[in-house]
């Protein structure tokens, strides 16, 4: 499809689009509530107190606060939430900015820059969650970037972009690779490398995108590449981090270290520069020049006289003196660190960050591409003239809240509209897959792949038997269980405020399920409750958490890229009148379906269900397979087991 360069220009309008969307939905959350009802719904914490306070990784001072009452949060923070922090009893012209490094169910711990205010340590607090427009300018800017592509190679990298020209490829090379790879593993690696614009790696779950993915890295930097790691979310980034370091790849983690992943807050720019020479001396030559600054202050406030504001100018001028070559030695102790680095792995948003605003690579790897917007994604093809993309259009798509944006194709994500332009050529899709057991892996494959996986011998005939203690034997768990709650009287409910939905019937089974296969001896790390519905997983997690905090409870949604042995699913829709909402986006489903090794345990209302066709064949395909238990039949999940 050929296009012209006002394409960028759209993608923009529906950049604004989106974040308007933003400011309404946290308008519309926030309007006419009380303080308390700001609480219930997770938009603020009331009555904290600092209760510990030191100074962290990269200088930054963490507090750490927790309610009064020592009671558990209403609501959950996630590490990386930015907050805006308030005196709880009294007004302030500007409130403290902090990140959160860490967060539990009672404690909170803020990341500060700078010292925070007196408040903070003072009295009690107030937090509020907070928008952070950063990344929209980021991108925004990025868009013109891109558009502005006019001369020679740069000019060609643009018209690739809109589908005007065709990529290229090299000659295929061949490598010897530091680990096996199968077939479609070693030819994407092959390909990968020989691409001179971009090449797309469709990796279906559990079948070794990674793997290529470290592979790729490996290769590049054994042939002098520069190598630049990125993906929109930071977990993504952590775990490409975790890939390059398994090579032996020097490789730096550029971002905020209450963003990274505790295990790899070593590796962080920020850790690493502290010890570098010119950085040490800068710390001492700023503490020269604040104190010198601190003289300044001192001079002008005890008097008026010739000589003070002698002193005063003298010192000042001095100061900013120091502090320009502080802050020359700081700059010249990050490039060294980050020329050092073989590979520097960052999220797209921070590419624009000044740190690496000089900084250029070879080749760039793009994770979970798929779940990025394109806008976002476009920032990955400003930092090196090739990029490999790797996803799957078959899993979620990226997250846009606004209707209109999505529907004028915001939520089609860069990878798939290349497809698209460009043809199967530009993509090399894995089929060996090592996670799931065969009978999980059926329907997903037929339904989602044109039933193309396979399921590597080492998995194919693996069950939760294999896992439980022998006098287990009596738990009914095959591979896949659907218990059909139709007739129930299950019904779902909404959540007042949020609109979200859940189902109490269907928790109680969950619950009961919970109960069972850690009776039965499954370790509590192999077992997870995931549902679409953010109040069903809520309400899960209620009841989960006492049983073992070990087992995990999330949506579908934050659990995409994660596996256990057992997966229990909780659809949670159950009405008369046969409506699915989001359970129509079958990427999502798609999802929740293929997380498990060993056991998939699904609860679903076949009558609310079995309109949709793709739900239908899933119940008749459990029938089949003798994988299909009625709710009548199940033992209830209020009598004791």
């Amino acid at each position: 499809m050929s296009r012209d360069v006002s394409f960028f220009d759209s993608l923009g309008r529906l950049l604004t689009l989106e974040r308007e969307a933003e400011r309404a939905r946290m308008e519309a959350l926030a309007e006419g509530m009380s303080l308390q009802q700001r609480a219930e719904q997770g938009l603020s914490f009331l009555d904290l107190e600092s209760i510990e306070e030191e100074v962290g990784l990269g200088g930054r001072v963490l507090v750490t606060l927790a309610r009064k009452d020592r009671a558990r949060f209403p609501a959950r923070l996630d590490n990386g939430d930015q907050v805006a922090v308030f005196p709880r009893r009294s007004e302030v012209k500007e409130p403290a900015r902090a990140l959160v490094s860490r967060a539990t169910a009672t404690r909170v711990q803020l990341a500060f820059d700078r010292d925070p205010p007196p408040f903070v340590h003072e009295g009690l607090l107030r937090l509020d969650r907070v928008p952070n427009d950063v990344t929209y300018e980021r991108v925004r800017a990025g868009l013109q970037r891109v558009k502005a592509l006019d001369k020679g190679v740069a000019r060609r990298k643009r018209e690739v972009l809109l589908g005007n020209e065709p990529p290229r490829f090299d000659s295929l090379r061949e490598f010897t690779p530091t680990r096996p790879l199968n077939p479609e593993q070693h030819d994407a690696v092959s390909r990968a490398l020989a691409a001179e614009d971009f090449f797309l790696v469709h990796g279906p779950p559990g079948t070794g995108k990674s793997t290529v993915l470290a592979e790729v890295a490996a290769q590049a930097v054994s042939r002098g590449q520069r190598l630049l790691c990125t993906a929109a979310s930071n977990a993504a980034v952590d775990h490409l981090t975790d890939l390059c370091l398994d090579k032996g790849l020097r490789a730096i983690r550029v971002g905020h270290p209450a963003r990274v992943t505790p295990r790899l807050q070593e590796h962080t720019l920020d850790i690493v520069v502290e010890e570098h020479p010119d950085r040490v001396l800068s710390r001492e030559l700023f503490d020269e020049a604040f104190s010198l600054l601190g003289y300044a202050r001192r001079q002008r406030n005890q008097g008026r006289s010739s000589a003070r504001f002698a002193n005063a100018r003298a010192s000042t001028t001095e100061a900013k003196s120091l502090l320009s070559e502080a802050r020359a030695l700081e700059r010249k102790a990050l490039h060294a660190v980050l020329e050092r680095a073989q590979v520097v792995c960052v999220t797209l948003a921070s590419l624009e960050s000044g740190v690496l605003s000089h900084e250029e690579f070879d080749l760039a790897l793009l994770d979970e591409a798929t779940q990025a917007t394109e806008p976002l994604t476009l920032l990955g093809f400003l930092r090196a003239p090739k990029v490999i993309l790797a996803g799957d259009p078959q899993q979620l798509p990226p997250t846009v809240l606004s209707q209109e944006a999505a529907k004028q194709g915001l939520a089609v994500s860069l990878f798939e509209r290349l497809l698209s332009d460009h043809g199967e050529g530009v993509k090399r899709m894995l089929r060996e897959q090592y996670r799931m057991n065969t009978a999980i892996m059926s329907f997903p494959s037929k339904e989602m792949y044109g039933g193309e996986l396979r399921a590597h011998p080492s998995v194919a005939d693996r069950t939760l038997a294999d896992v439980l203690p022998p006098e287990a034997s009596s738990v009914d768990a095959p591979p896949v269980l659907f218990l059909d709650t139709a007739g129930k009287g299950f019904d779902e409910e909404q959540e007042k405020d949020t609109g979200s939905l859940f189902n109490r019937g269907e928790a109680d089974l969950v619950i009961a399920r919970v109960k069972e296969l850690l009776g039965a001896g499954l370790e509590p790390r192999e077992l997870a409750v995931i549902t679409p519905y953010r109040a069903q997983a809520h309400a899960l997690r209620e009841r989960v958490e006492p049983l073992s905090p070990d087992v995990e409870v999330d949506t579908v949604d934050a659990f995409q890229g994660r596996e256990k042995d057992a997966i229990l699913v909780s659809l949670t829709r159950s009405n008369s009148e046969g409506q699915l909402g989001f359970l129509t986006d079958l990427r999502r489903i798609n999802v929740a379906l293929t997380r498990a090794r060993r056991h998939l345990f699904v609860v679903g209302d076949s009558a609310t269900l079995s309109g949709h066709p793709f739900y239908a064949r899933f119940i008749e395909t459990t029938q089949e397979a003798s994988s299909y238990r009625s709710a009548w039949e199940w033992p209830d999940p209020n009598e004791p087991l």
